[in-house]
């Protein structure tokens, strides 16, 4: 214990606190990440607009950026002023994503005990599983951002804890 190098312990230490912040306040960190993710399109936009402007002298016409930066300023300012927008749009993908999924693996559960495979009702559950919470995430506005926010955060947490352990154990 004596030999631990302090600024090894920064990182996992800031996981497990991020990553417990993710688990407890899902929303509040989605909404943050929405926010955040409105302020770069913001600043793309910004950015693109003053490079078309001022070092291309450009004009609708002659600049095929100046369109797409003013694009990025409006998407911006609209995902930094209502942040709720963007968490809908990732709850969206989210039950999109879980009912496809799920619906490929009941298919392959089916297909599994066709061929007589003995664990067939694995993908059968796991993909019934995926649908439920695709339905849950569609029916609850912002469920499926926090879901994965959530997720994100035990992961977060579980890398952070063998980071730890790794860096108590570690012997120069």
């Amino acid at each position: 214990m004596k030999n631990i190098r302090w600024d090894r312990l920064v990182l996992p230490v800031g996981g497990i606190v991020l990553g417990l912040f993710l688990v407890f306040r899902p929303w509040n960190a989605t909404a943050a990440l929405c926010s955040l993710i409105g302020w770069l399109i913001l600043l793309a936009g910004c950015i693109g607009m003053v490079n078309a402007l001022a070092f291309q002298r450009a004009t609708c016409l002659s600049s095929p950026m100046l369109p797409f930066s003013v694009a990025g300023i409006v998407i911006g300012l609209f995902f930094v002023l209502s942040p709720g927008t963007l968490v809908s749009l990732v709850g969206m993908l989210v039950c999109v994503f879980l009912m496809v999924t799920g619906m490929t693996n009941i298919q392959a559960g089916v297909q599994s005990r066709r061929w007589g495979s003995r664990t067939w009702w694995l993908p059968l559950t796991v993909g019934i599983l995926c649908v439920v919470l695709g339905i849950y995430a569609l029916l609850a506005p912002g469920a499926g951002a926090v879901m994965v926010m959530r997720l994100v955060g035990v992961m977060m947490l579980c890398s952070a804890l063998v980071n730890l352990i790794s860096v108590l154990t570690w012997r120069d």
